[in-house]
């Protein structure tokens, strides 16, 4: 309101000036010269900067690891005043964190593993959708040695994990029965509590075979030089599946999305992951500022993490033959139902 009042009243003292030049012969400024005056303190006024109070706020959360590494630039963006959002970022080590704050409103938005996303939506009545992807499969076959070289060199083998019933077991039971090979007859898991347990057991050499995500697996190939990687089960997904490996997801409260300009999040969600995949170092630098992943293990890892958007109709349909899969092997991973079609954002 000040610099309205202010541009008025200059344009008219302007005016009232160009009109006494019109009707003094005697002066000898051009009649041309004020009005550029007057065009030039226009624009000066009109061309403010955008003021941080009219962004919209956005609670956000993401967690360590993989989840959080498409989002770490917007999330910059937006400290550098170089977002039209506002975001409050929430960077936590465990899913179970995120659910209860998404659930009460104390979150928007979240980064969240797939299945997550449908078990919330399940949860909550239909009061969360799914907006796009932030990568696609994580998860390979690490061995120390030179042995394994497809899925049925795992035949009579043991296999290190963990997460006894969750989304990585799903996956490798899956992908390895519709290959004729299967658990507790053609091979095993051996379950520990944490990835750290199945790292300290390949370095002793207590085995030498496990299922791992990155960025664990760039942590192993850290620290034994005759470990690689010898399998990616993303690779052997997409020889089943026309549709890819959806890991992660970015998610909002239905009533919060109604209420902003989506379209316009997702494009700087989008860029933000076209700027992890492109400018890896940078991305790293932020990572370990925002004590997501460690700088030297994400400058390795990033490009094993499948960073990937997508949305709308093809997020849909990728997801929804995930979930399907999912679903199949054990119906609680997914909250016990298959989302319907209203789960999806599918823009406005």
């Amino acid at each position: 309101m000040k610099n309205k009042f202010l541009l008025l009243t200059i344009v008219f003292a302007l005016i009232v000036g160009l009109v006494g030049c019109g009707n003094n012969q005697a002066k000898e400024k051009p009649v041309e010269v004020v009005e550029e005056k007057i065009e030039d303190v226009i624009e000066e006024i009109v061309e403010e900067p955008e003021d941080d109070s009219k962004k919209i706020a956005v609670n956000y959360a993401v967690m360590t690891g993989p989840t959080g590494v498409g989002s770490v630039n917007l999330i910059e963006n937006s400290k550098n005043g170089n977002s039209k959002f506002e975001i409050h970022e929430t960077i936590v080590g465990a899913a179970d964190e995120i659910v209860a704050s998404l659930v009460s409103g104390n979150l928007d938005m979240a980064v969240v593993p797939a299945n997550l996303a449908s078990v919330l939506y399940n949860k909550t009545e239909g009061k969360i959708q799914a907006l796009a992807t932030n990568n696609l499969g994580v998860l390979y076959i690490v061995e120390i040695g030179d042995e394994i070289q497809t899925l049925e060199d795992l035949k009579g083998k043991t296999i290190l994990s963990t997460g006894k019933g969750a989304t990585p077991e799903t996956l490798l039971n899956y992908i390895m029965a519709e290959n004729n090979l299967v658990q507790g007859e053609d091979w095993n898991f051996d379950f520990k509590s944490e990835a750290t347990e199945v790292v300290q057991n390949l370095m002793a050499r207590n085995a030498t075979i496990a299922l791992l995500p990155e960025p664990m697996v760039t942590t192993v190939l850290g620290q034994n030089e005759n470990a690689r990687i010898a399998i990616s089960l993303e690779d052997e997904w997409n020889k089943l599946n026309k549709t890819p490996q959806i890991t992660s997801v970015l998610v909002g409260r239905k009533e919060f999305i109604e209420n902003i300009d989506v379209d316009e999040f997702l494009d700087e969600y989008e860029d933000s992951i076209e700027d992890a995949v492109e400018n890896i170092e940078k991305t790293s630098e932020l990572l370990g500022k925002y004590n997501i992943i460690k700088t030297e293990v994400a400058l390795k890892s990033i490009p094993n993490m499948n960073l990937y958007y997508m949305d709308e109709e093809e997020l849909r349909d990728s997801m929804s033959e995930y979930l399907t899969i999912l679903f199949n092997a054990n119906p609680q991973s997914v909250g016990g139902k298959i989302p319907g079609e209203d789960f999806f954002y599918l823009g406005k």
